[in-house]
């Protein structure tokens, strides 16, 4: 059974190449997409995915403040946080959050599949 993937990003350039990255996957399917925290939140109530991809700078909730969130109401997902972003800092603060891995978006197309793929493995 494929895992459900619920996209989170106020930018649509980076959903064009992630969503069919994932949904060709063998282990994975597309269920939803949000354009921020929030939204995410609301989708992920309702789609149970088991995996949330998620920007770290969005309007209205960044990835790191719904994090914490996303866990509480889905104690089992796995959150991969998508970034710009590249500081020393960042992994630790992710992980603070409860982020279990961070992918910079620049390799999101060569890294994002596997990175699912390896937390899922460890799910299962």
């Amino acid at each position: 059974m494929r895992k459900k993937v619920l996209l989170v990003d106020d930018n649509a350039t980076i959903g064009e190449p992630v969503r069919p990255l994932l949904d060709s996957h063998p282990k994975f399917v597309v269920c939803g997409e949000a354009e921020h925290g929030r939204e995410a939140i609301e989708k992920a109530l309702s789609l149970r995915p088991d995996l949330i991809v998620i920007d770290m700078s969005m309007p209205v909730m960044n990835g790191l403040d719904a994090a914490p969130l996303l866990i509480k109401i889905l104690p089992n997902v796995w959150l991969i946080l998508l970034t710009t972003h590249d500081f020393p800092e960042l992994c630790q603060l992710a992980g603070s959050a409860g982020i279990h891995a961070v992918v910079q978006k620049s390799k999101a197309v060569t890294h994002l599949s596997t990175q699912a793929e390896a937390l899922i493995n460890i799910a299962a």
